[in-house]
């Protein structure tokens, strides 16, 4: 315990002395953006977005901006945004930033602030989501598209993918779908799930053989990955598997058609949910003629 006492105590010495020394708080501005915003103070008198051509330009205000408005020699001004306006410093600027964004494109075809920052007259500004820009930016596998204003030296990947991300981005996939639409297409999935030693866990290893008990019952979600009927015919006509009605002895007769002719009347739905070759001429047509 004693030796555990002798290390501790260097490490608090150096922050009471500061505290001491130093008497005060570090400053941090708290910018009044919802009261310049119910003043009618646009968002271009105090940030030049207009014509910033990189997400690296600094377009926090200045003191002068400041000063446009306010007397910056009143110390009773300062405390409006500042915090120890005795010792003031500059705002900390976001250094996570996309260095080819242009906000000047955005503002020249009538984009207004908000509209990626937030209602200022509410809240202070956030940061635009992912999904925001989607809604302007197409999707593209491969996230081809993110080059418009990312540069290639920028770390694109998130934060929480970590080295054991793989093993739990099931769980968040399930929670939050749409979140890992923002640069994951469908394909996506499919390219990495599609091998045998990379399955869904819902797909036990007996999968083959009783998956028809799932396909009937949650075929939803059977097309949140296989989105394509011609999946199920690719594997069942190489496999040469067919439902069990199919192998009756009456399953065709030439004269009266025999027993597919009657499930073709009564439910065609089901032949076609199989036997369907899209904008060609329907498989019937290879016995019946066109």
């Amino acid at each position: 315990m004693k030796a555990i006492r002798w290390f501790a105590i260097p490490l608090l010495v150096p922050a009471a002395v500061a505290t001491l020394v130093l008497g005060a708080k570090p400053d941090r501005i708290r910018a009044a953006h919802p009261t310049h915003s119910k003043n009618d103070v646009a968002c271009e008198t105090c940030h030049g977005a207009a014509t910033s051509q990189s997400g690296a330009d600094n377009l926090l205000p200045t003191m002068e901006t400041c000063a446009s408005c306010h007397d910056i020699e009143n110390t009773e001004n300062c405390k409006q945004c500042h915090t120890s306006p005795e010792a003031p410093a500059a705002s900390p600027r976001v250094t996570a930033v996309t260095q080819k964004f242009p906000h000047e494109k955005h503002v020249a075809v009538g984009m207004e602030c908000a509209k990626c920052h937030g209602e200022t007259g509410k809240t202070e500004p956030q940061l635009p989501a992912k999904s925001l820009c989607r809604t302007c930016h197409e999707t593209a596998s491969a996230q081809s598209d993110c080059a418009v204003c990312h540069a290639e030296s920028e770390p694109r990947r998130p934060v929480t993918h970590t080295n054991q991300w793989l093993a739990f981005h099931a769980t968040d996939a399930q929670v939050n779908e749409a979140r890992c639409a923002d640069c994951h297409t469908q394909k996506d999935c499919q390219d990495c799930h599609s091998g045998d030693n990379v399955r869904p866990r819902v797909h036990r290893l007996n999968f083959a053989f009783d998956h028809a008990v799932d396909a009937r019952g949650k075929e939803t979600n059977c097309a949140s990955c296989h989105e394509s009927a011609q999946f199920c015919q690719s594997c069942h006509q190489a496999e040469r598997v067919m439902p069990r009605d199919h192998s009756r002895s009456d399953w065709v007769l030439r004269k009266t058609g025999g027993k597919h002719a009657e499930e073709g009347r009564f439910d065609l739905e089901t032949c076609v949910s199989c036997h369907d070759a899209g904008n060609q001429a329907p498989i019937c047509a290879d016995c019946h003629g066109r």
